[in-house]
């Protein structure tokens, strides 16, 4: 989007804010009849109260309300990937390969199942990783590039949030039914003669993964996943779950369409 595209679309959405309220117009498009129509946003105090569907033509309702149906969603979606997402990319992987590393020298079947706890909990760091960094990258060099979205943008960022949802979940479960072996594993190391080489940081994330379990079973039942041992049969529950969920969400958001009406 050109500087006169943005202050054309800019201009129009002035003439719907509320004194007290900030405005702003997201550089992506969908186009719906040969024209690209552009979300809009009127916040207060940084959260979002309203939201306007511009193109720099004249704006039809029903034009809008389609535009509305993938933008919305593509920019729910987007902006839950990165919030949740960029927590997961402060975590330092040596805060899981350096206790790893450690070599455990007990029989203690509870040391030894934390242990394997731990380290699957590294797999599932390394898939939430790589998941979001992949996405990163093709949000800031695939779409920021050509603005328009298409179907197959809004399918990858479903999938992909759909995906988030489960390795959070996957996570928190093994940190739940797992909790005494991986309290154990930490106990070891803190007794063990390569505890000091770890690191201060690596010691607080080994002995605070554990901490606070009630807030960890809040935080799995908020999920609300459809649990199945299969991940494969799980990911396609969950996806067609979400499908189902997001339409009532973007069908429930068009109350708060201030313009066109």
């Amino acid at each position: 989007m050109n500087d006169q595209t943005t202050q054309l679309l800019l201009k129009k959405v002035k003439k719907h804010k509320k004194w007290t309220e900030g405005i702003f117009v997201n550089p992506i498009y969908w186009m719906v009849n040969g024209k690209p129509y552009y979300m809009a946003g009127f916040t207060k105090n940084n959260a979002s109260v309203a939201t306007a569907y511009v193109t720099p033509g004249e704006e039809d309702r029903d034009e809008a309300l389609e535009a509305q149906r993938h933008l919305a969603l593509f920019g729910d979606l987007s902006n839950n990937i990165f919030n949740i997402g960029m927590d997961y990319l402060k975590i330092n992987a040596a805060y899981f390969t350096k206790p790893l590393s450690i070599p455990v020298s007990t029989q203690n079947p509870a040391v030894l199942e934390g242990r394997e706890a731990f380290a699957e909990l590294w797999k599932i760091q390394q898939n939430l990783t790589s998941l979001i960094k992949d996405y990163k990258n093709y949000y800031e060099n695939d779409v920021l590039i050509r603005k328009e979205i298409v179907e197959a943008d809004v399918m990858k960022t479903q999938e992909t949030a759909n995906l988030l949802t489960l390795y959070q979940y996957l996570n928190l479960q093994l940190l739940l039914e797992k909790n005494a072996e991986i309290k154990a594993f930490a106990s070891f190391l803190k007794k063990s003669e390569g505890w000091n080489g770890l690191g201060q940081e690596p010691q607080k994330f080994v002995l605070g993964i554990t901490d606070n379990a009630e807030k960890m079973r809040k935080n799995l039942n908020g999920l609300n996943v459809i649990a199945d041992q299969d991940f494969e049969n799980m990911k396609k529950l969950n996806y067609d779950k979400m499908i189902e969920d997001n339409k009532k969400i973007i069908e429930g958001q068009r109350q708060y369409i201030r313009y066109p009406k």
